[in-house]
Order: structure tokens, then C-alpha cells, then sequence
């Protein structure tokens, strides 16, 4: 087994534990059980993570954090003798601060051991998940070493936590007189229990144009708005707290559109499965309905647009008046791939993530009615075509998968003598392989 599935399998186990123990609101160790308790023996080695604690208990904000822990060996030999590789990760708020090896343990809770990591991290004001797991790379499992013992997780709270959150909306509108973006941002500061924070520094950083500081009011609500030099890329605009590390930093994109009055746009950014997805170089047809179904759409092809659209890297961007309400569907070459419903307000630039799931792979088998498969059989199922081979069988085709089940796939074969054969309908799922066969006989055009 290979040290990285090794290390995939551990963080698995980390997460399972994680989310059990963290959704029960438990912030003391927890997976102290010896594994004589669960066997009914003693392992040769069974190492035993006792507890987790920081150095300094109460550190002052900025100052150097050490983990610490103590481990013992429940089993009869040494660790030495079983493994001169035996791990131990130190984990914050599930980054890797640093993994090293640990000494000879021998056996016995007499013979324990303190760990520590040395300095990991700089205090500030925040909730620390702290997690120290020891065989983190399993070179003891072949010995069932348990795992449940090997993880402890705590969470500490360092100084005065108090959580806020920022929501923010961005506005562009093209000055055509002095040929800028007028941006505005809007937003409010508040904490979890929904209370406006007021009197609090927000600092706004645009691209490396501008960075500038303004004030909360009573109401926690501040507002900036300026020209920026306009290009043809996306500006990424940060809003966040300087002095509050529990923050949740807004960050959204200025786009290179010129927005009139009375203008928006609704943006669509393509998360592929792989990079053979890309709205530049396969046709994405949206279909964009103005306040209901029934009025008519307005119909965009990805790799045929006007002036009212653009691409801005894997971003597609649409204008539409403003302060309407738009449903979008988004289709590939004919298959229907999503929906979604928006309200769209004046000068504003509406982003919708479209995620294009895994494909799935389908074969197809050309029989008669004995069972003997067709050869040069031509078999075409959405946009690909395929040939049986002497096995009656195709290659095996990559398809996106049937999103709603009323709309199922069905494969035509036409056989050398010109007549036509239909599969049955058949539906396909993310990932899925399956094999489909088309008998000679049934379903004859």
C-alpha cells in the first residue's frame, strides 16, 4: 500500500471522527479505548494517544502556538522493534502543520512519551481545531493497531471570539465620458446572532487599483463607491475585517462588460469534470425567460454570440434589463443540464456556477435473435456514432448522464442491409458503465 493511500485513508478516518464528536458540540478528547477492551488481547504494539493540549495555554494574540501530547504503548514489544517508521501528524483547522517520526516507544504506561510539534501557529482571536493523530502513516495496521486511539481532537478557543460576518453586493456601471467602471459596494456587518456591528473598519481592496478603509454606521451598513480604470479581465474585489481572523471574507469579481442604465447581466461560470469542458470550445445553448415561461426566451449559443454577450475567461456573461426576474436553462448539444430562477437588480452581475457532472460510459451489443452478434452494425446514440466490431460490440462512449429520467437515452442500429433497430430507453448515471444490447428483431423501423 502506498504512503499516499495511506494518508487518504487516515484523513478519512480524521474526517468521520471530526464531524461524529464536533456535531455533539464535544471539545475534550475523545478514541481513548485500548484495544484490549475491544479484542480481548493484547497487541504485540498498540500505541495510545492520551491527550492533546496547547503551549501557551492563554497565548496573547500573535504569539507562537505549540501542540503537545502524551502517547504510551499498551502492546509487549517495543516500537522499534516492529517499525523504525511510526508517524505523528499535527493538524490545525485541517491543514497539515507538520508530520514527523516518533522515538522507540516501549511498552507500558511507565514508559510514555511526551510529543510536540514545536512552534505550528500564531495565536489570534478565533476557534482553533486541533487534531494529533499518531501510526499516521498505518505502518503498524498489519499489527491492529486501532485506529480509534491513534486520533485525538480538540477545539480551543483563543481570545475574545466573536464572530461576524460581511454580506456585501457589487454594482458596475461604464462611465462612457471618462471611459471607467463606477463601482459601488454595498454591504453590512453583523455577527452570528444577527446584531449589527457599527463603529467597525472594513477594508476594501480592488484588484491593485485600490485599497481603502471606511466605517460601519449605527446600523453596521457601509457603503463605498469609485472609478476604476476599466479592462478586459475580471477585478477581484476583497471586503474583510483587518484586526478579525473569524471573518468571513467576501470576495466577488468586477467584470470587463460595460453596463448601461437600466442594464445587468447574468453570468454563468463553467466547473468542469475534466478540461474537455469549456464554454469557448463546446456549444452551450441558454435559454433565458424574462419574469415567466411564458413569454419567449432569449436564446444563447456559447460559440455564437452578439454584443449583448461576452466571455471572460471560463466565465459567460449575458446583458438583460434590469430588475427582472430571469429562469435559465442551460442545455448541451440538446440534453438538458440545469435550471435555475433569479431576480436580477439594476447594474449588477448575477454569477450562477454550472457544474457539468462526471459522464458516464455506455458499450453497445448488436444480437440477433440466436444470441449472434452483428457485425458493421452503425449505432448511434445522441451526438456519437460507433461500429460494432466482430464481438457485436462498440467501444465504449463517453455520455453525460440522464439529469431527469424523462428524458432517457435511445440508441438507433443500422444494419448493413439499411434496415433500422431501436434499443429500449435507458438512463445513465455520473460515473456509471453499463452495457447496452439491441436485438435484432425487436423495435424494426
Amino acid at each position: 500500500m502506498s504512503i499516499i493511500w495511506l494518508l487518504y485513508g487516515k484523513i478519512f478516518a480524521l474526517f468521520l471522527f471530526g464531524c461524529f464528536f464536533t456535531s455533539f458540540g464535544i471539545d475534550h478528547s475523545f478514541g481513548l479505548t485500548e484495544s484490549v477492551g475491544l479484542f480481548g488481547e493484547i497487541n504485540s504494539v498498540d500505541l495510545i494517544l492520551n491527550d492533546v493540549w496547547i503551549e501557551p495555554e492563554n497565548p496573547k494574540n500573535g504569539e507562537s502556538v505549540s501542540i503537545h501530547g502524551s502517547v504510551y504503548n499498551a502492546g509487549i514489544i517495543p516500537t522499534g522493534e516492529v517499525s523504525d517508521a511510526v508517524t505523528v501528524a499535527y493538524i490545525v483547522n485541517g491543514e497539515i502543520v507538520k508530520v514527523e517520526l516518533l522515538e522507540n516507544i516501549l511498552p507500558g504506561m511507565e514508559n510514555g512519551m511526551h510529543i510536540s510539534s514545536g512552534p505550528s501557529f500564531d495565536a489570534f482571536s478565533g476557534n482553533y481545531i486541533v487534531t494529533v493523530i499518531i501510526n499516521y502513516h498505518d505502518t503498524l495496521s498489519h499489527l491492529r493497531d486501532n485506529v480509534e486511539n491513534n486520533i485525538v481532537q480538540k477545539i480551543f478557543k483563543i481570545g475574545d471570539v466573536r464572530p461576524s460576518l460581511i454580506t456585501s453586493e457589487i454594482y458596475q456601471q461604464y462611465d462612457d465620458k471618462i471611459g471607467k467602471q463606477q463601482v459601488t459596494i454595498h454591504g453590512e456587518l453583523s455577527n452570528l446572532f444577527e446584531e449589527k456591528l457599527s463603529d467597525r473598519e472594513i477594508v476594501v481592496d480592488i484588484g491593485t487599483v485600490l485599497h481603502k478603509k471606511i466605517i460601519t454606521d449605527v446600523n453596521g451598513v457601509f457603503s463605498l463607491t469609485e472609478n476604476i480604470p476599466f479592462v478586459n479581465e475580471n477585478v477581484k474585489v476583497m471586503v474583510g475585517l483587518e484586526d478579525d481572523s473569524t471573518l468571513s471574507t467576501s470576495s466577488q469579481n468586477i467584470y470587463p462588460i460595460k453596463l448601461n442604465e437600466g442594464e445587468s447581466a447574468v453570468a454563468f461560470e463553467l466547473i468542469p469534470n475534466s478540461n474537455m469542458h469549456d464554454f469557448e470550445n463546446l456549444p452551450y445553448t441558454i435559454a433565458l425567460f424574462q419574469d415567466s415561461y411564458e413569454n419567449i426566451p432569449k436564446i444563447i449559443s456559447t460559440n455564437d454570440y452578439g454584443l449583448q454577450s461576452m466571455m471572460s475567461g471560463n466565465v459567460f456573461l449575458t446583458v438583460v434589463p434590469a430588475n427582472h426576474e430571469y429562469i435559465a436553462e442551460l442545455y448541451y448539444e440538446g440534453r438538458f443540464l440545469k435550471s435555475f430562477q433569479i431576480f436580477v437588480k439594476d447594474h449588477a452581475v448575477v454569477k450562477e456556477d454550472i457544474i457539468i457532472p462526471e459522464y458516464g460510459q455506455v458499450k453497445f451489443r448488436v444480437l440477433d435473435n440466436f444470441n449472434e452478434p452483428q457485425i458493421d452494425v452503425t449505432v448511434d446514440n445522441w451526438i456519437y456514432s460507433s461500429v460494432t466490431s466482430e464481438d457485436g460490440m462498440t467501444e465504449w462512449i463517453e455520455m453525460l448522464p440522464t439529469v431527469i429520467p424523462h428524458e432517457p437515452y435511445v440508441a438507433k442500429a443500422t444494419l448493413s442491409d439499411g434496415s433500422v433497430i431501436w434499443s429500449e430507453e435507458f438512463l445513465l448515471e455520473s460515473g456509471e458503465k453499463k452495457i447496452i444490447s439491441i436485438i435484432k428483431g425487436d423495435f424494426i423501423q
